[in-house]
């Protein structure tokens, strides 16, 4: 009975101990959006930004993506990788 208890104590001080998960550093990359047309409204993950052409600074350890749009055109939306350090977007006109 008595290693019974020893054996409940054990598991509870060792595998109910709290685990760290690493923390990733933060990698910061600059990408340069530009539009054609140009002053296209740029939207970084849904909040305003400003209009292109701009150069933003995105964090690569989330996930990131822009909207451009400009009225009379169709918007796009595209994801960023931290691959491209420069994207032009194409508006096609409604």
């Amino acid at each position: 009975m008595k290693l019974q208890h020893i054996v409940y104590v054990f598991c509870f001080l060792f595998l109910s101990s709290c685990a760290s998960m690493p923390t990733l550093p933060n990698k910061e990359f600059k990408v340069a959006i530009a539009s054609v047309p140009e002053g296209a409204d740029v939207q970084l993950n849904a909040y305003y930004i400003g209009k292109a052409p701009l150069t933003l600074t995105i964090n690569t350890n989330s996930s990131n993506f822009i909207y451009v749009s400009k009225v009379g055109f169709a918007g796009q939306r595209i994801t960023l990788d931290g691959k491209k350090s420069e994207i032009k977007v194409q508006l096609v006109k409604e």
